[in-house]
């Protein structure tokens, strides 16, 4: 009785999630270049930082040096009661450079969400027509504020932009890493072709922008204040209910790296705490939810009717290895990305299923824990 029900969910499940990785495909195909916008705007860099005196330092210098107006833009570092010497590092910034500001970040103790509360504190004096996130542990180029602020147009009220793990040696790096940088790849090439078709699905803090009058009229986190996680992807649906737009920046100049994650155990606690935000799709975005839900079977499902349905089960998973590849594929093209590295992709094919249904089941009961 089992198997025949979950043959035809299976079936539908695969057909849908055809349909959207079609969508992804025609997004990232007809995408904005988001050329052509170079009104400069007034920015404030937002950043959250706890025990990151091993990063701080590094962002602060590289977001000194951006090829922009420094009258124009700011950088708020909020310390989310740091251990070690990260507040003192930005001190010694904020001494020599005005446009550096510190917030002590209070009440931690009693927020559900300390990072949304961290950059409630901060975004609360921020100047800049647009609030820039990124997170303390990333790097951008020179010209990152510059193409963030330039894919904004008047009816724009949320940009996304693209980041990517920073493995320098492909050839001689640990498998964990090499599936924690295929798999965030993919993460954003689906995220950027549905943004460009009108679906607001996902996108990261790692490297986002958005107007802060968008950000008061939603009233700031409020809203989500009570999820652990989602400063991002949660804030994001609230600014789709603005029925205005959200673009994604292709530029290269607006790419962010980030670091590497050093363990499974540390990727696997990284990825549930981001799949906690899934359930809550159901109220903030159901067609996500529907999504998500589909991806799930489509990746989960045909390797269970192995046991019971072996043809049907060898062409539903033949079917979405070539759909997958041929969307990542050309993904890698548009993004520039080392063609050696899709040569990973059996590998994460196959490790799919295993690493989603994990996630999955921690992130529903919110295994996961916080910086310390």
């Amino acid at each position: 009785m089992i198997p025949r029900i979950i043959l035809p969910i299976t079936a539908v499940s695969l057909i849908f999630y055809l349909y959207y990785v079609r969508i992804f495909y025609l997004g990232l195909r007809n995408r904005d270049k988001n050329s052509g916008n170079l009104r400069k705007k007034t920015v404030s860099v937002v950043v959250a930082a706890r025990n990151e005196e091993k990063n701080i330092a590094r962002l602060l210098t590289v977001l000194l040096n951006q090829d922009y107006p420094p009258e124009m833009f700011e950088i708020i570092i909020a310390d989310d009661d740091s251990q070690d010497e990260t507040k003192q590092i930005v001190k010694r910034f904020s001494e020599k450079w005005e446009n550096i500001k510190l917030v002590e970040v209070k009440d931690r103790e009693k927020a559900i969400s300390p990072k949304k509360n961290a950059l409630g504190q901060a975004i609360a004096i921020a100047k800049g027509e647009i609030i820039v996130t990124t997170d303390a542990d990333c790097l951008v180029g020179k010209n990152w504020l510059k193409a963030m602020t330039s894919a904004f147009d008047e009816k724009t009220v949320m940009v996304a932009g693209f980041s990517q793990t920073n493995v320098r040696n492909w050839k001689t790096e640990k498998a964990v890493r090499k599936f924690e940088h295929f798999d965030f790849l993919v993460l954003f090439f689906a995220a950027a072709g549905a943004i460009s078709k009108g679906k607001y699905f996902s996108c990261s803090g790692q490297n986002l922008a958005y107007r802060r009058d968008a950000f008061e009229k939603v009233g700031g986190f409020e809203q989500i204040k009570h999820l652990v996680s989602g400063d991002d992807v949660n804030l994001m649906q609230l600014m789709r209910k603005l029925k205005r737009k959200i673009k994604f920046c292709y530029s290269p100049h607006g790419f962010a790296i980030t670091k590497p994650i050093d363990s499974w155990r540390d990727f696997f606690n990284q990825r549930s705490r981001w799949a906690s935000n899934s359930k809550w799709q159901l109220f903030l975005n159901p067609e996500f939810f529907v999504y998500l839900f589909f991806v799930f079977s489509a990746t989960v499902l045909p390797f269970f009717l192995l046991f019971f349905a072996w043809k049907w089960a060898f062409l539903f998973i033949a079917v979405k290895f070539v759909s997958d590849y041929y969307f990542i594929r050309f993904a890698f093209g548009v993004f520039e990305i080392e063609r050696v590295k899709l040569r990973f992709y059996p590998v994460w094919f196959f490790l799919q299923p295993l690493y989603i249904i994990t996630v999955t089941i921690l992130g529903i009961f919110s295994v996961f824990r916080w910086k310390k």
